[in-house]
């Protein structure tokens, strides 16, 4: 496995926040790390949305918009060195921010962001704080408000700080069976032409990235959806199954079949050392290391992030507009009393710093032959078990599809390149692929894994 990771590792194209992570241990003495160098703080200006997308998790929107008097509290409260009011979370250890900004949309809301981005910066040269040569400013958007005159004065106001994210879920077809308007139409045009303005803005060498969202709803279009984001210029698409309770055997083996074709196509049209799909990461998809512990999400209080109430959360997803009515919000501070100062919200707080892969996991998770990859959602945990500290395992047999696909495109590229030595084991255990992929594919995997 350590030659398939190098093999790997040398054609891997790098997002900025795994070059941060990296570039960070030649940082002068200087600059502080901390328990981390790179922190991420989230502000929901607004609950609102301008389209209706069948998978979005923000199952509770509303009208209700951010302040800006709430945002300067919740900014005074990150920034202030007397940590009385926030001991948990110290911003002068951190050398790297990213400030994202979501909704509901964001965009709709752009003057206001403008206006925090501006107060942001004011307080960080006001105070010397280390974050003052070291921020980004993100916003996740679906880009139907890309063009938005006040939008594009917003990105010339702060140059070379500001990345969208964008998402476009693959072609035409993909995206608007999913992402669409409250009339019912799609938004991809919208959406496609915010795309291609952006990447031509990028600064030189950055790397077009997108994330593409698969549900049940589209899976069957993921190989045109792929195929159409590499002609868009995209060499770095990050796909992902939604973890929600929607997915059975025959979408697995729908996406098994798709993965396959997409393989087919990078291999024939020599793509493989060109395209980074997330799906296709050989490192993933085999055992972990029993004292591998880590969360995989960031859902286990690493995080900060407000909603429009002036509430504090450790993530969006803990929020009334994510939870409705499932389950109560899972609060740990607001910008009036601090953060994890009244006993429930540091109680909370507490309660998610305390998980682990090996709290959460039955010995079944934990000893995945395939758990390398396999990830959840700690406040979708909460959200349909009622606790943070119990898995939702609902993406298993979508996993075990991509797990299977890997083996069939690396040994496929490995046989292509003559290299005899290198060969991706076939990991996934033959009574989980038989209900997805068929005795005969799977006998087909396994000579194409073996010497």
């Amino acid at each position: 496995m350590g030659d398939v990771c190098k093999y790997y590792n040398k054609r891997y194209t790098e997002d900025y926040n795994s070059q941060v992570e990296r570039l960070i241990r030649y940082l002068p003495k200087q600059f502080p790390v901390g328990d981390k160098a790179l922190r991420n703080i989230t502000i929901q200006v607004t609950e609102d949305c301008n389209l209706c997308c069948s998978y979005c998790y923000q199952i509770n929107k509303s009208k209700q918009r951010l302040s800006f008097d709430t945002a300067k509290k919740f900014i005074d409260l990150l920034l202030d060195p007397d940590q009385s009011k926030n001991p948990a979370y110290n911003s002068w250890e951190n050398s790297f921010v990213i400030l994202d900004f979501i909704g509901g949309e964001p965009l709709l809301e752009i003057d206001l962001v403008s206006q925090i981005c501006h107060y942001f910066y004011k307080r960080l040269i006001e105070l010397d704080h280390p974050w003052k040569v070291g921020y980004m400013i993100s916003i996740g958007t679906n880009g139907t408000l890309y063009f938005d005159e006040r939008v594009q004065r917003f990105i010339d106001e702060f140059p070379g700080r500001v990345s969208f994210s964008i998402t476009l879920d693959g072609n035409k077809r993909l995206h608007d069976s999913c992402r669409v308007f409250p009339d019912g139409s799609g938004s991809y045009d919208k959406a496609s032409a915010a795309c291609l303005d952006w990447n031509k803005r990028l600064a030189e060498g950055a790397v077009p990235a997108s994330k593409l969202t698969i549900a049940p709803e589209n899976v069957m279009y993921l190989k045109e959806a792929v195929l159409h984001m590499i002609d868009l210029g995209y060499v770095n698409i990050n796909e992902n199954c939604v973890y929600e309770d929607v997915w059975k055997t025959s979408d697995a083996t729908i996406l098994y079949n798709q993965l396959k074709e997409i393989a087919d196509y990078l291999i024939e049209n020599d793509l493989e050392e060109k395209v980074t799909l997330r799906i296709f990461d050989p490192t993933l998809y085999g055992p972990m290391e029993e004292d591998d512990n880590d969360n995989w999400c960031g859902g286990d209080g690493s995080m900060l992030a407000l909603d429009v109430n002036g509430d504090i959360f450790n993530c969006v997803r803990y929020m009334k507009s994510s939870l409705g009515s499932d389950q109560p919000p899972l609060k740990i501070g607001d910008v009036e009393n601090g953060i994890a100062i009244a006993p429930c919200d540091k109680s909370n707080l507490e309660c998610m710093r305390c998980i682990t892969r090996r709290s959460q996991s039955t010995d079944e998770c934990f000893n995945c032959p395939i758990a390398k990859g396999c990830g959840w959602c700690s406040a979708y945990n909460y959200q349909t078990l009622g606790t943070v500290n119990k898995r939702a395992t609902f993406i298993c047999d979508m996993h075990k599809a991509e797990a299977l696909a890997n083996t069939y495109y690396w040994n496929k590229v490995f046989r292509k390149h003559n290299e005899d030595d290198i060969r991706l084991p076939l990991e996934c255990p033959r009574e989980w692929a038989l209900p997805i992929i068929g005795k005969d594919e799977y006998d087909m995997l396994a000579e194409l894994a073996s010497y």
